[in-house]
């Protein structure tokens, strides 16, 4: 594409220089010569407009070229009809110049999945394509390198940089039998890594096989855009010949189809997708195309889960009510018990118990979980219940009336009632007042929506975010139908985990999944957007990147409304010439790309 246009550019200048030194030198030979260039170019323009005709059934702007080139020719002003197609080959070339910069940033993103690997077989090393390694490969990865497939290290140790994919800003050191993400930079050490995916399976390989095809997909504006540029097209050929047999002046004809600007349709648009969707990769934000950033700015209501979203899935000890006893006595009985069970509430029991110097556990017998969210065992013949308040409440156990803010496990001995531990799940960085800056955006109503079964815990991490509602105790075919009901009331988007909310996420108009490295496959299943980082902070960057898509778009389209408007206008009146009209059209095209393709500096 971008070849044919140089060809035009340079064949129409060979045409005007030559028609030129004829004009003033009356030398002949170059007014022939100019003539066998203004032809081929003409050629050039015709063979672009059929090739498009032909092969996507589309009219394109070589339409306009074309005609004008012919009308010169037979209105004897050839010269003027070499500079408008001088003036517009120039404007499209560099506006693909403008698009292919554009996309090669973009592509840049995605070559690593094309790159070899050091292989290990046998004696010998051996470079071959990533797409090549099978599981149970041995890479090599010298300092400084990229890992190139999801693997455990099973030589050396190493820092490793994974803040593209995690969002965790600092580098961490990994061990033999720690896992690596391919796609993450090896900073301080060779390693050798024992491959677990074959190579076209890795983290790599998904993510920039669903960019390229996110660059393929059109969203719904970009369509209707590819339509009206048809329509547009055609329709000022039809205006242009009525005008001609009104006036019968084909100069006011050639103006009006070299005026005629519809780039902000036929490149600006796409120009303006692709370069969101390049700049949110390149922020490890994953769009599927242009649809949901186009959607994103319409969106009325968002829902966010907690767990993992809001909050780290690692809740911590905040106090501990004793109803009798001593402190030290209550923690060994419930962390000797919470021991035998491995799950984020008994870890941080037993984390808290160690920390207080706690290390001598008791015996415990028939340890096991109970129905409903909770723990039985009997320690020195007593039995011991651990869990939460709804859990007590089905065992038919009364409890005293205790305020606290957070997630309360009852610990009952023999049917009373000992203490309670209070835990808080541990807000992640940047959430205070996170409804309120989604709200900046338009957005009306900001929900919290959690799995988890105390409503006080749930209630502290709404208000501390914002929001306007809660629920708890949702399943995920609760927030499903939730979201059901929501989307009778305007476009909702689910953010949340890519397992866990796998099916919320893809009942929603638009399911935008978070910590989304280590499930890949299934997450692109479900999800319209993939933030890889850990936290709800890149929905901001989402809205903020959508609404600036919105505003270019908009920007170009009234821009080429008021250009073609008044320039036709301009040129029906016979106030413009041919080549003037060119001019105009040159920078016009040039304004509206560079417009949308700036969204990827930003």
């Amino acid at each position: 594409m971008l070849n044919s246009q140089l060809l035009k550019v340079v064949t129409s200048t060979g045409s005007i220089a030559c028609f030129l030194i004829n004009a003033f030198t009356s030398m002949h030979l170059f007014l022939w010569v100019g003539l066998f260039f203004y032809l081929i170019c003409l050629l050039l323009y015709f063979e672009s407009f059929l090739y498009k005709l032909i092969i996507s059934h589309k009219v394109s702007a070589e339409l306009l070229v074309v005609s004008v080139m012919i009308i010169a020719l037979i209105n004897n002003q050839i010269m003027s009809g070499a500079v408008v197609a001088w003036f517009i080959g120039l404007g499209l070339y560099i506006s693909f110049t403008i698009v292919r910069k554009n996309r090669e940033r973009i592509e840049a993103l995605i070559k690593e999945s094309r790159r070899t690997a050091r292989v290990l077989r046998g004696e010998r090393v051996r470079e071959i394509p990533i797409r090549e390694i099978k599981r149970g490969d041995i890479i090599i990865v010298p300092k400084g390198d990229m890992i190139p497939i999801d693997g455990i290290i099973i030589e050396g140790e190493s820092l490793i940089d994974e803040s593209h994919i995690t969002g965790e800003p600092f580098a961490v050191l990994k061990k033999p039998g720690e896992e690596v993400i391919s796609g993450s930079i090896n900073i301080s050490a060779p390693i050798s890594v024992r491959a677990s995916k074959n190579g076209d399976e890795s983290y790599l390989s998904i993510i920039t096989s669903e960019i390229e095809r996110a660059l393929k997909r059109k969203a719904k504006v970009q369509e209707i855009a590819d339509a009206f540029a048809q329509i547009f097209i055609s329709s000022i050929v039809f205006y242009a010949v009525i005008i001609y047999f009104i006036t019968r002046n084909l100069n006011i004809t050639a103006t009006i189809l070299a005026i005629a600007c519809p780039c902000a349709w036929v490149l600006a648009t796409p120009t303006a997708f692709a370069a969101a969707i390049g700049r949110l990769a390149k922020e490890s934000i994953l769009a599927k195309g242009g649809a949901p950033i186009e959607k994103l700015s319409k969106v009325s209501t968002i829902v966010l889960d907690k767990t993992g979203t809001i909050t780290f899935a690692k809740p911590e000890i905040k106090k501990i009510i004793l109803l009798e006893g001593r402190e030290n006595d209550f923690l060994r009985i419930v962390a000797s018990i919470e021991s035998r069970f491995d799950h984020p509430i008994a870890n941080a029991i037993v984390d808290y118990a160690r920390r207080r110097g706690i290390k001598n556990f008791k015996v415990v017998k028939n340890a096991e979980d109970i129905p409903g969210g909770g723990v039985r065992a009997f320690i020195d013949g007593k039995e011991v219940i651990i869990g939460g308040s709804m859990l007590m409440k089905n065992l038919g156990i009364e409890l005293p009336a205790i305020d606290y803010r957070g997630r309360g496990i009852w610990v009952v001995i023999n049917g009373k009632p000992r203490g309670l531990i209070v835990l808080q799940d541990i807000i992640k960085t940047h959430m205070k007042g996170l409804a309120s800056k989604i709200k900046s955006f338009g957005v009306k109503r900001v929900i919290l929506a959690t799995g988890d079964h105390e409503e006080k815990e749930a209630r502290r991490v709404a208000e501390i975010i914002g929001a306007d509602e809660y629920y708890y105790n949702y399943k995920p075919e609760d927030k499903a139908r939730l979201i059901k009901k929501l989307s009778s009331e305007g476009i909702v988007a689910m953010v949340g985990d890519g397992i866990n909310d796998s099916l919320a996420l893809a009942t929603a108009d638009i399911g935008i999944a978070v910590n989304a490295y280590k499930n890949l496959n299934l997450v692109l299943k479900s999800s319209d957007i993939i933030i890889l980082g850990s936290d709800a902070v890149g929905v901001l960057r989402l809205l903020d990147m959508s609404e600036k898509v919105r505003r270019v778009i908009k920007i170009d389209y009234l821009w080429a409304a008021i250009f073609n408007t008044v320039g036709i206008s301009l040129a029906t009146l016979g106030m413009l010439n041919p080549i003037i009209a060119a001019l105009l059209h040159h920078i016009s095209s040039v304004f509206v790309v560079a417009n949308a393709a700036r969204i990827y500096m930003k």
